[in-house]
């Protein structure tokens, strides 16, 4: 019965130790993050741009930049103006 009680009396001080050494570790890791997030410096991770799929541009000036257009959208614009000249002309013929 006594050496039960001394292995458990080890085991709790071992136990104690190593919350110990883990408090120390967890210490030292805060105060590392803490660190690493300085005025002037970019944050270790990343956040993702919610706005991924912006489509305009607006400057400080007021004026807007709606970026490069799409060479398809132009090929069906030309198509129905030249289906709106076609029916000009037709209505002008009748």
């Amino acid at each position: 019965m006594e050496a039960m009680f001394k292995k458990m009396e080890e085991f709790m001080k071992g136990t104690s130790n190593q919350f110990k050494t883990l408090e120390h570790q967890v210490g030292q890791l805060a105060s590392t993050v803490g660190e690493q997030h300085q005025k002037g410096k970019f944050p270790s991770t990343t956040e993702m741009n919610p706005r991924e799929h912006c489509k305009a541009i607006k400057l400080r000036s007021g004026t807007r930049y709606d970026g490069p257009s799409n060479p398809l959208d132009e090929e069906e614009m030309v198509q129905e103006e030249k289906q709106e000249v076609n029916k000009d002309q037709i209505e002008k013929k009748s």
